[in-house]
């Protein structure tokens, strides 16, 4: 069997791809855990197992990181409905003080 060898960086695009493919995966049992993948990197490719780990929390770190940044189509969104929700609660004061002005202007 060939000797196999990772780099670090290799190492967390490896983890980072175990991590997005998992979203896809309905079946908790199909996911692969963070000792899943500690184990590959050590088994098949001589990572130390401490040394797995370490790659496994920056890789885990970065994939939150990316998971966190905002959508920009639902920041769109949530713009327009604060819009027509502002929209919706100044014509029900208008109504419930009976301005009719207010809302003729509207």
């Amino acid at each position: 069997m060939p000797d196999l060898k990772m780099t670090k960086e290799e190492a967390e695009n490896f983890i980072f791809k175990c991590l997005v493919d998992n979203e896809s995966k309905k079946d908790p049992k199909e996911k692969l855990t963070r000792l899943d993948i500690c184990d590959i990197l050590h088994t098949d490719f001589e990572i130390p197992k401490s040394t797995a780990y370490r790659y496994y929390k920056d890789s885990f770190n970065l994939y939150k990181w990316e998971q966190s940044k905002p959508d920009p189509d639902k920041k769109i969104k949530d713009n327009k409905d604060t819009i027509l929700d502002n929209v919706l609660d100044t014509a029900e004061a208008a109504l419930a003080d009976g301005d009719s002005l207010l809302l003729k202007l509207h």
